[in-house]
């Protein structure tokens, strides 16, 4: 299922691939003032973003979809926010401190910060904050990743105070990734319901929303971040079709467009060797993937799941599915390269199919037998990579049907647990905790797979705890491995996700999982 999380703010140090910047590179005949106009900072401009889809909300709180968090990215701020190396940087908070043990984080906010509808933000509001998205009421469906949160207190206007029930060290990037800091009177005032209203304290305001057309925010000139933002307007243009996204990039309709479907890679390519668009490929932290039910008749076996993985031929998959537009991976894809192991530690990565008939007939299934992968039709990379999947299961006597599932159908029986097996898509997360702990522990709230073992268990809580670097690094290491040779669900491969950008946007630097948020930052070259 593509259960990607899009409201996390993203891991960068993500293979950045600029395939051409035309007007962004100076001649040595250009004098030095040309170098640093160019460089400089310009305020003015509507920059146009193209979108495939409308938002459905503008509540970060309760937001699961891919096309709202564009545009709350501008609109809301948190305490802390991910940067372009993997890093926790500071945002509302200016500068935070931890206890020895672990358990109480400090908060020092920034001063004078104002919500757009004019009032002043305090620790007080970050308060509420904490407690709206941990409440039972609102059933955040990020509420969970803030269980080990014991108390948040107000220490004075401007410091917070957070104590833990135990060391949690994702506990950074959970804020970075879910919490946003609101204004309790507005959202009082609206009965909770900020479905199209906003009171953020984000660079941008909200100005306009047509629906299934565009929307459109102006500039916030009461912004923290001094001479922030640089555009008068950011309008997201809702152009459902591709090719006309292309187009609209190509005539200067729009200035900026995320793609998806690496069919389309080449011609964004020849546009930007054309000095046309300037394209830029980042390697997705989201992964795709063959999922089992691991409650099922076969599936319950973890040899035939393991052989399963040495059946398949995974650069093949890559290439027919995903166009060579990608990298095979993991749980954790290389583009957290931080914490994703080589996939050549993998021994089940290499093709084998002696071996996986070895593990079947040891696992009572020497013939083979027969079971359905459910493929959601709107997604024709996780479609084909079950018809490429089912054609490599014939090697060891395996019969896989492909269903073509329509995508609430699809997401129903994946809620519902009513599969055999599945292909997807997931990721996009901040720390390898989030990654793995609620897809993968016993009882956890996306583990589809109903997966459970008691040595993953044991890793996951162990890597929540370790506070040190390496420490973690050697206990998500392990859990990998193991992962993969437990096989609930066997990785594929991780695509490019390919942006376009007019030659005249300057400043941009690209964070995976919040790369709309950075464009606060970004500037027209000739406003």
């Amino acid at each position: 299922m593509k259960i990607t999380r899009w409201l996390v703010a993203g891991l960068a140090s993500l293979l950045p691939m600029s395939l051409a910047a035309c007007g962004t590179s100076s001649s040595p005949s250009q004098s030095t003032g040309t170098v640093a106009s160019a460089n400089t900072p310009h305020a003015g401009g509507t920059l146009t973003i193209g979108m495939k889809g409308d938002a459905l909300t503008l509540d970060p709180m309760l937001t699961t979809d891919e096309y709202s968090k564009p545009v709350e990215s501008l609109l809301y701020n948190s305490l802390v926010k991910m940067g372009p190396n993997q890093k926790i940087e500071p945002d509302l908070a200016k500068s935070w401190s931890v206890s020895s043990n672990g358990l109480v984080y400090t908060f020092n906010l920034h001063r004078n910060v104002q919500f757009h509808h004019g009032s002043q933000m305090t620790a007080a509001d970050v308060v509420y904050s904490f407690n709206r998205i941990m409440s039972t009421q609102l059933a955040s469906p990020w509420g969970s990743f803030f269980q080990p949160v014991k108390s948040v207190q107000a220490l004075n206007n401007d410091t917070v105070q957070v104590t833990l029930s135990q060391p949690d060290a994702p506990f950074l990037p959970v804020v970075a990734s879910f919490l946003v800091i609101m204004d309790p009177t507005f959202v009082n005032q609206h009965g909770g319901n900020l479905q199209r209203v906003e009171d953020g304290t984000g660079p941008y305001i909200l100005s306009q929303w047509i629906p299934n057309q565009s929307i459109t925010l102006v500039r916030n000139p009461h912004y923290f971040v001094h001479g922030e933002p640089y555009f008068n307007k950011v309008v997201f243009q809702i152009i459902p079709s591709t090719t006309a996204r292309i187009a609209a990039l190509q005539s200067g309709q729009i200035q900026f467009a995320e793609f998806l479907d690496p069919k389309h890679y080449g011609q964004l390519e020849a546009m930007a060797s054309a000095h046309k668009i300037v394209a830029e490929k980042y390697l997705s932290s989201n992964y795709h993937m063959f999922g089992f039910n691991t409650q099922w008749g076969p599936f319950k076996h973890q040899k035939v799941r393991l052989a399963f993985s040495y059946a398949l031929n995974r650069p093949q998959i890559l290439a027919s599915a995903g166009f060579n537009e990608g990298m095979v991976t993991g749980i954790l894809t290389p583009a957290l390269s931080r914490w994703a192991i080589p996939t050549s530690q993998y021994p089940s990565y290499t093709q084998n199919i002696a071996t996986a008939k070895r593990l079947l007939a040891e696992a009572g299934y020497p013939h083979g037998f027969s079971f359905n992968i459910m493929a959601p039709s709107s997604f024709p990379v996780d479609l084909s990579s079950a018809v490429i999947i089912a054609n490599q299961l014939q090697a060891i006597g395996v019969t896989a049907h492909v269903v073509p599932t329509e995508w609430g159908t699809y997401v129903n029986n994946w809620v519902k647990r009513s599969f055999e097996s599945f292909t997807g898509e997931n990721g996009d997360w901040t720390d390898p905790d989030l990654a793995m702990y609620a897809a993968l522990h016993t009882g956890g709230s996306t583990n589809a797979f109903q997966f459970s073992n008691s040595q993953v268990d044991q890793l996951l809580q162990q890597g929540r705890q370790s506070q040190a670097f390496q420490q973690r690094y050697q206990t998500y290491a392990q859990l990998q491995k193991v992962v993969v040779q437990q096989s609930p669900m066997l990785y594929t491969f991780a695509s490019y996700n390919l942006f376009g950008i007019s030659p005249t946007v300057k400043g941009y630097v690209h964070v995976s999982g919040s790369a709309f948020s950075t464009l606060q930052s970004a500037w027209f070259s000739n406003p």
